[in-house]
């Protein structure tokens, strides 16, 4: 079997005005994201997705992966990694960033013919189920009056969720007033998330764990510049809350050094961005060797969802995974058999492969050709 063409497929959703929500990364007036489709000479293909930039990922595919790739055996994914990353890609598009985000959607859709090729789920070549349904949190609170935040914090627990993420790091004092309402309607035994998107500076980010502690927040997320470890390892020295990083992260180096270097509670890998699923193991095999558990980071399509899915159900490293639940039509219409969460669990698809097929429909409406825009309102950038 060789590989004969790899792929991308653009997609864009509007966000309507009223499912619009912003965070320290701005604001999103759509969901974007590019499929990855490795197509073979035997009529199998694989699917994949990519969380970042399509116009850059689009280029890297076409220019510098796609060339690697064609009439190469898409079984030998060891080998390509070697090939695509080690030997020649990452000469042309740097060792971390799109570049990696491109090889993600890559490698996923590889995974996918795999399975596809021994008629067997993904979970089943990661050596099979450690859990059958998989917990999941949600991460749908943002900033708005302390009391509407913690009305939908209720509204998540009574649907059995594992768990709530709040968004902070734009005004310290709001942030505490949030955490707390929340903890308030919730009352203590209920798991409380709070990510600040690398908003806080070291001195904030000190105060807030000192208050979030207090309203036993389980862990404080990405409270820093994601390129600061010596600040996230003296935030984890001296904070009183655990220290969550992951989703920026490309490559098992960049975990690496977070984990060497004592800067981490709780790895957040992203599949569609860290490397896909073979550097996801090797992170995975990380995580074991230092007693941190892993919580995939999932903000994107139905795709990167299954992948995601296949990982936590089959890592013994993995406690409860995200599931972003905010609108999104890239991950709850694009399937033909959307991925649903019942009595705040997910189970992955037991076909071969990923085990997901894209609806055409959905997909011609939501297929983009053209630049991507983001749109930020100045509040978002505002210094806490």
């Amino acid at each position: 079997m060789k590989i004969t063409d790899v792929k991308t497929i653009r997609l864009r959703a509007e966000i309507p005005p009223e499912g619009q929500v912003f965070s320290r990364s701005g604001v999103r007036n759509c969901r974007s994201t590019t499929l990855v489709q490795v197509d073979t000479d035997e009529g199998v293909t694989g699917l994949g997705s990519c969380s970042g930039n399509g116009d850059l990922v689009e280029v890297i595919v076409a220019k510098v992966l796609k060339p690697l790739l064609v009439g190469v055996d898409p079984i030998e994914i060891d080998e390509i990694w070697e090939k695509a990353y080690v030997r020649g890609g990452h000469k042309e598009f740097g060792t971390r960033g799109v570049g990696v985000v491109a090889l993600s959607g890559i490698d996923i859709a590889l995974w996918d013919i795999l399975g596809k090729v021994r008629g067997v789920p993904v979970y089943e070549l990661l050596g099979g189920k450690c859990r059958d349904k998989v917990p999941v949190y949600a991460t749908a609170l943002y900033p708005e009056e302390p009391s509407k935040v913690a009305k939908r914090a209720r509204a998540f627990a009574e649907r059995a969720f594992h768990g709530v993420k709040i968004k902070v790091g734009f005004d310290l004092a709001q942030d505490i007033r949030i955490v707390r309402a929340v903890r308030a309607e919730l009352g203590n035994d209920f798991t409380i998330m709070t990510d600040a998107n690398q908003g806080y500076t070291i001195d904030v980010a000190l105060k807030a764990a000192e208050a979030f502690s207090g309203c036993g927040v389980f862990w404080l997320e990405e409270p820093l510049f994601v390129e600061d470890i010596a600040g996230h390892a003296a935030l984890r020295e001296k904070g009183k809350v655990p220290i969550a990083v992951g989703e920026n992260l490309h490559t098992y180096y960049a975990f690496e050094n977070f984990v060497v270097r004592d800067a981490v509670d709780f790895l957040q890998p992203d599949v569609a961005r860290a490397g896909g699923i073979s550097e996801i193991r090797k992170i995975a095999v990380l995580a074991a060797k230092h007693s941190i558990a892993l919580s995939f980071h999932t903000w994107g399509d139905g795709v990167a969802l299954a992948a995601s899915l296949h990982l936590s159900a089959a890592l013994k490293q993995c406690g409860v995974m995200e599931l972003d639940y905010t609108y999104n039509p890239l991950r709850a219409e694009l399937l033909q058999e959307p991925l649903e969460v019942k009595n705040g669990f997910m189970v992955p698809p037991d076909n071969p492969g990923l085990g997901v097929e894209l609806n055409r429909d959905a997909l011609e409406r939501f297929v983009f050709s053209g630049v991507e825009e983001l749109t930020i309102r100045p509040s978002a950038l505002r210094s806490p």
